[in-house]
């Protein structure tokens, strides 16, 4: 069944991830959506994601460096940039395209759909031909070992290094079991520790070992606690510090001959995922194990020797000094094609290319009286086909005679092609790093330009000359390098370093962005700094002029919104004045004439007095600025009860309910305790106003995520009309009969929780009631006064 692919989209625009998650669906993905780059860490900590789609809209820096931030969370992740045509050149100078790709805006659901199994494709097969690489290495490393030597004794140290690169242990070793079945040898052993219970070249019982079953079923075998372990061995390697096994056939013919068995100090150390790379070189641990025993009977046996030069893993012949072919073996027929019978009285050089003949018979020429070095050539096979050999020569003597010449190929071909493929890739990187649209340069510890960019060498006007001059006189005019120099901070601290600075070149203000990386000698010590740098100049001209228009666009805005507000004031300030200047000119008329009409007039003027003071001191609430008062914490739930227990008895004499579900876990909050409660009352005060008899009230508040406290206050009333709900938060606009209402209460509401850095949404639908939605931050710093 194939591997469902997982997919991240980040997208602040809701409807955008709505519709990007259904029609990845539809294409079989499974498609997790986030709205900011918090949330997608904390996904990708939980989540394996093989593709990020992600919504860049290059307001400002911190956009890519949340790329970054990203990247770090998920470094082996493809991320697919969705960018307008205007702003590509900023994403290819600025990211490394290894890992982050793009699609251009807008796009159409075939578009993406194709880009997005391109980009799938390209990560698995990146993925797919890098794992193979390191596999094929590991693999082909380990039969190379194996075929150094005909010992395996000797070699397998070194075979443990290499498989130690795919599977974690402390301790690996070779056992056989003796032809009666009653015993194992341990053959050969390595561990990183010195106590030892078990110790290489030792015989002990076969019965209820690890080995027996091992070679009864002819399968592997793990015992992943030794504490608990069945086979007599675990207790005994249990004293060693082993706490994990595993056991894993070594076949030869069809016959278990023993196992290679693996020790970890940590339980659960092992697992079927080993079994892929044991499986490749069991068969030829096995051989060289048969070879080893083999070889170590040879002057007792000549057949047997027989049988080792026919069974060896690698080709052999054997020739005379003059190179003719005495034998071969079977794999040397199976490599290059040829029968025993078409190449024994022929020469070894009949099968080379003119280029490795005149190689080979100097080679044969110094193997009688020296060692010669593994040598690569080139041989010809019957298909005429070019084959790359390892070759080693071994000169046979018997009393100073030489016997023979033994001949070992080892066919890497295949090993050969792999390093062309890798060599041109290398060539493409390198193309890639000198066109890449920044300056890239080398800085050693004198300052000095080692290594720049083809980029770097066209622009600059010294050219190749920038080479061995030092950073701060080429490239940022400077007399000797500054107290600040970015590359100086990384020969200090060994880490990565990312600034912004200023230089000016012929009066000319020019800002760069340089990031400076360390570069590590073996023993990890800084020795040079890779800089990266980008003129941002024009960026920050753009950042700078949209600053300017923003700031004049909020000065329009608090202009228009003044204007507002005073002819509010006006409204609302003049009407009771006028009655009240009517009410004072009538009693000056009446000649201060205390009548019963007087005391109804000045209880008149007092109510319109009154009525003055509440609008006035609305406004004063809409637009006070407390700069330097500093939140508190805040008890949200006590503070809706103080609220509630104000207004219960005007609630519970129109027989309205109020229902109130407070979490108990409701963390404190910093805030402005007097304006909270001013919300509440607010919201309870409208709600009054929009409930009949019997209908409800409720107030329910619950911890939205570690940083947010949600509140939500619902009515059963009659409702808001769809056409007034985008204005409700508007100063002075209310549905209120004339007398009843200002209409500051909720734009006052709106001004609080904005101050608080938080949201509120109202839902309402006539005749269902309303609800009210408070999103507000557990703790949003130093208040900053709102005009």
């Amino acid at each position: 069944m194939q591997k469902r692919n997982n997919i991240l989209v980040i997208d602040d625009d809701k409807l955008m991830r709505v519709s990007l998650k259904s029609l990845l669906e539809e294409n079989g993905y499974l498609v997790y959506t986030v709205s900011n780059g918090e949330e997608a860490v904390q996904t990708l900590d939980k989540n394996s994601v093989d593709l990020i789609l992600f919504d860049l809209r290059l307001y400002d820096d911190r956009e890519l460096s949340l790329v970054n931030k990203i990247k770090e969370a998920s470094p082996n992740t493809l991320i697919l940039i969705m960018i307008d045509q205007s702003k590509i050149k900023t994403v290819i100078n600025t990211l490394c395209l290894d890992t982050v790709d793009y699609i251009l805006k807008p796009f159409d659901p075939d578009y993406l759909k194709k880009t997005v199994e391109k980009a799938l494709y390209k990560q698995q097969l990146e993925a797919s031909l890098k794992k193979s690489l390191v596999e094929k290495e590991i693999i082909n490393n380990v039969n190379k070992a194996i075929a150094t030597s005909l010992d395996i004794r000797e070699v397998f140290p070194n075979i443990c290094d290499e498989l130690k690169k795919v599977i974690s242990f402390d301790r690996a070793c070779l056992i056989i079991s003796n032809e009666q079945g009653q015993w194992f040898q341990v053959f050969a052993l390595t561990k990183t520790y010195n106590f030892s219970e078990i110790n290489e070249g030792g015989s002990f019982p076969l019965s209820g070992s690890l080995l027996e079953e091992v070679v009864k079923t002819g399968v592997p075998v793990i015992a992943n606690n030794t504490g608990k372990g069945r086979f007599w061995t675990d207790n005994v390697l249990l004293k060693e510090g082993i706490h994990s096994r595993l056991g894993f056939p070594l076949t030869y013919k069809g016959k278990v001959l023993g196992a290679i068995t693996f020790g970890s100090e940590k339980t659960d150390s092992f697992n079927e995922h080993s079994y892929y790379y044991l499986w490749q070189i069991a068969p030829q641990l096995a051989i060289a194990l048969e070879n080893t025993k083999l070889f170590s009977r040879i002057k007792a046996s000549e057949e047997r020797y027989k049988t080792l030069f026919n069974n060896a893993a690698d080709s052999m012949m054997m020739l005379d000094l003059n190179g003719k072919i005495l034998t071969i073996n079977q794999r040397e027929e199976e490599i290059i094609g040829y029968k025993m019978e078409e190449l024994i009285g022929k020469y070894i050089y009949d099968f080379l290319p003119k280029t490795s003949k005149k190689s080979i018979l100097k080679l044969l020429e110094m193997a009688v009286s020296t060692k010669v070095q593994t040598t690569e050539i080139e041989v010809i096979s019957k298909n005429h086909q070019i084959l790359v050999m390892e070759l080693d020569l071994s000169v046979v003597k018997e009393e100073n005679n030489v016997l023979y010449i033994l001949v070992h190929f080892r066919d890497i071909t295949k090993r050969k092609n792999l390093e062309l493929e890798l060599k041109e890739e290398k060539c493409k990187l390198d193309n890639i790093v000198s066109e890449i649209g920044a300056d890239l340069l080398v800085i050693d510890r004198n300052n000095k330009i080692c290594w720049a960019n083809k980029r770097l060498i066209e622009n600059h006007p010294l050219g190749k000359n920038i080479l061995n001059r030092t950073c701060f006189d080429t490239y940022c005019h400077f007399k000797s390098a500054p107290t600040d120099c970015p590359s100086s901070k990384v020969f200090k601290t060994g880490k990565i370093n990312q600034t912004e600075h200023v230089i000016y070149n012929k009066h000319k203000k020019i800002f760069l962005n340089a990031i400076s990386s360390p570069i590590f000698d073996k023993d990890g010590n800084v020795v040079q700094v890779l800089e990266l740098i980008q003129d941002i100049t024009e960026k920050k001209q753009a950042a700078e002029k949209q600053e300017k228009l923003q700031q004049q666009l909020v000065h329009s805005d608090r202009l228009i919104s003044l204007g507002r507000l005073a002819a509010g004031v006006a409204h609302e300030v003049n009407t009771p004045l006028a009655i009240l200047s009517g009410m004072i000119q009538g009693f000056l008329e009446r000649n201060n004439t205390f009548t019963r009409e007087t005391v109804k007039e000045f209880r008149t003027m007092q109510k319109v007095t009154k009525r003055i003071e509440t609008t006035v001191d609305s406004l004063l609430d809409l637009s006070h600025s407390e700069g330097n008062e500093h939140p508190k914490p805040v008890n949200i739930n006590e503070m809706i009860k103080n609220t509630v227990s104000l207004i219960i008895e005007q609630f519970m004499a129109k027989d309205k309910n109020i229902v109130l579900k407070l979490s108990s876990r409701l963390p404190k909050i910093k805030g402005f305790a007097e304006q909270l409660q001013q919300v509440f009352m607010n919201l309870l005060i409208n709600a009054d106003d929009a409930t009949a008899v019997g209908d409800t009230i409720s107030i329910t508040t619950a911890q939205k995520d570690k940083n947010t406290i949600s509140l939500c206050f619902k009515d059963t009333g009659t409702g808001i009309q769809r056409d007034y709900l985008s204005k409700i938060f508007d100063p002075f606009f209310t549905t209120k009969e004339v007398g009843k209402g200002t209409g500051l209460g909720l734009s006052i509401t709106y001004g609080i929780i904005e101050r608080h850095c938080g949201t509120i949404h109202v839902k309402s639908k006539i005749g269902s009631g309303t609800t009210f939605d408070i999103n507000l931050p557990i703790d949003f710093g130093k208040a900053t006064a709102h005009g």
